[in-house]
């Protein structure tokens, strides 16, 4: 059993680290906050007349790669973690997710995070490193990652996930798992109002003009993705932050009262002590 001397020193040293955590569980909420007032949201608006423009594509009856599967080639799984810390559980959740995608050997994993990517060290699936989404999420940043998963898909892969977390609220998190390649027409899809599918004249060429939107489409869908994440990653901190102050709530209240019960104990013997000494000293 501790003595009172450990349990007062225990109470101190969770107290301590308590302050701490309440700290750094302000100061993720500030960099929450500070998040959601940036500037460079992506456009939820363009993403919705580029589904619409493929949408007229596929319509035209265009066979391009980008717009089907092709069964016989591998996956590419890119599945986005974090290199922040109190972020282990959601870079587990995540990698997990792109693992069951993993159906052979040929199968590749990008993984965006070097911690998240320690997961992957023990597993015999084949994958690449890119480091993780920074908080200042720009075009730069994007453009070595849409080239190699258009490089890639041109070469050998025949599909393209996407593994990331989901913001739902800041207490909720959900692993989404997203096609990027090869498009899928959108059941929300509408063909373009006041345009003639067949009468319409596309220049240079259909082929150019889809390769150039797709482009242009993985830059604001990947941008989505990554503000989706980064949004995720401070909630998921925030809410383990806020766990931790619970948990070292309680073991505060349970060393409180062993300390203040031998504290009892102690000052209960020495009463019976004194008054034992008493009775002894009256009978001499």
């Amino acid at each position: 059993m501790p003595t009172i001397a450990m349990l007062k020193q225990d109470m101190e040293s969770t107290k301590s680290l308590g302050d701490i955590v309440d700290v750094l569980k302000i100061a993720a909420l500030m960099q929450f906050h500070a998040f959601q007032l940036k500037e460079w949201k992506p456009k939820q608006d363009f993403l919705n007349i580029a589904e619409d423009i493929f949408n007229v594509l596929v319509s035209k009856g265009l066979e391009h790669p980008f717009l089907f599967d092709r069964p016989t080639l591998p996956s590419l799984i890119v599945v986005i973690t974090s290199d922040e810390g109190f972020l282990g559980d959601l870079n587990m959740l995540a990698i997990n997710a792109a693992l069951n995608i993993v159906k052979t050997s040929e199968d590749h994993v990008l993984c965006l995070g070097r911690r998240g990517a320690r997961y992957l060290e023990d597993t015999d699936v084949s994958y690449k490193v890119f480091p993780g989404v920074s908080s200042e999420i720009n075009t730069d940043e994007l453009e070595p990652l849409k080239l190699y998963i258009l490089n890639g898909y041109k070469k050998k892969f025949g599909r393209v996930y996407i593994i990331y977390p989901k913001f739902i609220s800041l207490a909720v998190q959900k692993i989404d798992k997203v096609l990027l390649l090869p498009y899928q027409k959108s059941s929300q899809a509408k063909i373009l109002r006041g345009f003639f599918i067949d009468e319409m004249l596309i220049e240079p060429a259909i082929s150019h003009v889809l390769e150039m939107l797709i482009e242009i489409y993985l830059d604001f869908r990947l941008l989505d993705i990554f503000w989706m994440s980064k949004r995720s990653e401070y909630a998921a901190r925030i809410m383990h932050l806020e766990g931790s102050t619970q948990e070292l709530s309680t073991l505060n209240q349970k060393l409180s009262f062993n300390y203040f019960r031998q504290e009892h104990a102690l000052k209960d013997k020495s009463i019976r002590e004194i008054s034992a000494s008493k009775v002894i000293s009256g009978r001499r």
